[in-house]
């Protein structure tokens, strides 16, 4: 089981996109440690995600709930793994010496060129200038590093070259994801936009692979998997989500971070453990999607078709009771419909060139086994 830990909902910025509803809030060790245990069961290793907020706000925290877990290990032979996002402000080298013994994987938000336009100080100051020197500096301890982005409607016009500045940065591992709150005017001409913002990364995604370059560019390459999954891709990542929980600050069990605080998802406390019969009861509905999704040509490749679930009957949240439709957001379907075609072009493109990289990365199973032992190779 991996469970994402919400430290704190303190945060040391103020994103405009920002979906946390940030207060005073922040888990105790008796929490924590709790949560360590729930996540052993049944299981020989086990992941905790650090999450906030801004979980470095906790940092002794997560020093505490590391060195518990590997005081378990010692005792019983369970394996911990360890993950931590973070906007990177307070990111220094004792920290990153940490993270290093304990092979702790840091994921960086920036925004390139867009930083100083949503992701602000507390007091509406910049932060793009103090961040410069954080990236080599993470860079230096974690090579592979994941560097992630999030645009709006009125930074989406960034979004290619958000993910080029993380390239030229040195991340190999590039994620972008868009502020979907329904609120936020993504009008068809934004839309439209954001179509030439993929086309731009599919021609990136052709030119770093053709340049032979190892990298990871979310938007491109996971839909490069659905292809080739077809209907598994979709049935493993509901797995996936089903067997990581979010342990909100005061202990609180939900079904996924998607739902953090939603009463109808709670499915039970780190002190409790969790209650299958609802987290089953839930699960059931993740299969099925929207009605007027099902004859959809990429429903099998879509992000959002499958778990995107609404409570359709609050009244009682037993779980006999409730009830739950699916329901995906316009914009996020809009941006599949955008993506896909865009990913198949460059795929194709690559294939067709017999690229023996893309080839390598996409149909050898051995691939990344293989390309980090040539890294480490390389480094020596």
């Amino acid at each position: 089981m991996q469970l994402t830990l919400h430290l704190t909902n303190r945060c040391n910025l103020n994103c405009s996109y920002c979906f946390v509803d940030h207060g005073n809030e922040s888990m105790t060790r008796e929490i924590a440690f709790a949560a360590v245990r729930l996540g052993m069961q049944g299981v020989k290793t086990s992941g905790l995600l650090f999450y906030g907020g801004e979980p470095l706000l906790e940092r002794q925290l997560i020093y505490d709930t590391v060195e518990y877990s590997q005081s378990l290990r010692k005792k019983t032979g369970h394996n911990f793994y360890y993950k931590m996002t973070t906007n990177g402000m307070l990111l220094d080298g004792e920290f990153l010496d940490f993270a290093k013994i304990h092979n702790l994987t840091i994921g960086f938000s920036h925004d390139g060129p867009s930083q100083d336009d949503c992701r602000l100080t507390k007091d509406g100051q910049p932060t793009f200038a103090h961040l410069q020197d954080k990236i080599p500096l993470l860079l230096k301890y974690q090579p592979y590093a994941i560097g992630m982005s999030v645009t709006d409607p009125s930074t989406v016009h960034k979004a290619a070259d958000m993910m080029r500045f993380l390239h030229d940065s040195g991340f190999k591992y590039l994620h972008i994801s868009h502020n979907y709150d329904r609120k936020a005017p993504w009008t068809p001409e934004v839309l439209e936009i954001l179509r030439g913002e993929y086309a731009k990364m599919a021609e990136m995604y052709i030119e770093w692979t053709k340049a032979e370059e190892k990298f990871y560019l979310s938007p491109i390459d996971a839909k490069v998997l659905s292809h080739l999954k077809g209907e598994k891709y979709n049935l493993d990542r509901i797995r996936m989500s089903m067997n990581q929980p979010s342990v909100d600050t005061d202990g609180s069990l939900y079904y996924s971070s998607r739902y953090l605080g939603e009463e109808a998802f709670k499915i039970g406390d780190v002190f409790a453990g969790v209650n299958e019969e609802k987290r089953a009861h839930i699960l059931k509905y993740a299969y099925i999607p929207p009605e007027n999704c099902r004859d959809c040509a990429i429903l099998n490749r879509c992000n959002y078709a499958y778990d995107s679930l609404v409570c359709a009957s609050q009244a009682d949240t037993s779980a006999a009771l409730l009830e739950y439709t699916a329901d995906v957001n316009p914009v996020q379907c809009a941006h599949e419909q955008l993506l896909t075609p865009l990913a198949d072009y460059a795929a194709e493109t690559l294939y067709n060139a017999d690229s023996a990289l893309f080839i390598q990365k996409h149909y050898n199973e051995l691939y990344p086994i293989m390309s980090l032992v040539e890294d480490i190779s390389a480094r020596r």
